[in-house]
């Protein structure tokens, strides 16, 4: 299950216009995202195996409707430009293909894509429930900003607001590759990494000693980045 923790504004924007017999935006069932479990039900009846708590927040840049998405536990980030109002439909097609698609590409890099069908027919599984809540997270509200920032410059540096996916997924890895951190990890860390790793955990049953691989061939994929030499265009 995948909860979309709101802004105010996202939560004005991503409200549809025909109005249901419910909101789409609705109360959170408790005051803190990590206070959720035992009041979530998923599509069997029974509590969900694994909850993904994203704090969403809406924004204009250049004009354009634009939001950012931000997962509590990692921090990983990804941009959405030029969303419809009042379409969640349209929001959660695009989220769920970048992320899968950013996944896989991740996963891919460190050698670590095994079974792709059935990585995404667990992907499918574990998301196949969403819910939209009006709530705020104050630590992940000040990374969200960043990120936010950090999409409005990169905006400004090209001139334009990206439109494919390709395009924001290098916005998507920008953001990503800042180094954070918590209260609960406060040595630092890369959303990148630690997204990579909790997905791979919940789709494809990584172990322990597999996520220390995962870890270890990652920084070498980062050494080597940066060793890598620079050349003078002719």
């Amino acid at each position: 299950m995948i909860v979309f923790n709101c802004s105010q504004a996202f939560a004005e924007f991503i409200e549809p216009k025909q109005a249901g017999p419910a909101p789409l935006v609705c109360e959170p069932p408790s005051p803190h995202p990590s206070e959720d479990g035992p009041h979530l039900i998923d599509v069997d009846g029974q509590p969900p195996r694994h909850v993904q708590q994203w704090l969403v927040h809406f924004v204009r840049v250049q004009r354009k409707p634009c939001a950012v998405a931000m997962d509590i536990d990692t921090r990983y980030a990804m941009v959405f430009p030029h969303l419809k109002k009042g379409d969640p439909e349209g929001f959660l097609n695009a989220f769920a293909t970048r992320l899968m698609n950013e996944m896989v590409l991740a996963a891919t890099s460190v050698a670590m894509l095994a079974d792709f069908e059935t990585m995404l027919a667990r992907f499918v599984e574990t998301n196949e429930r969403f819910l939209f809540v009006r709530r705020t997270e104050r630590s992940t509200q000040s990374h969200l900003k960043e990120a936010v920032w950090d999409f409005m410059d990169h905006c400004h540096e090209i001139g334009q607001v990206p439109e494919s996916h390709e395009d924001c997924a290098i916005i998507d890895a920008r953001i990503n590759q800042t180094p954070r951190c918590t209260k609960a990890r406060k040595h630092g860390f890369f959303a990148d990494e630690e997204m990579l790793c909790a997905w791979l955990r919940c789709v494809g049953g990584l172990t322990e000693a597999g996520e220390a691989t995962v870890r270890e061939r990652w920084r070498d994929n980062i050494r080597r980045q940066r060793r890598a030499p620079w050349f003078d265009a002719p």
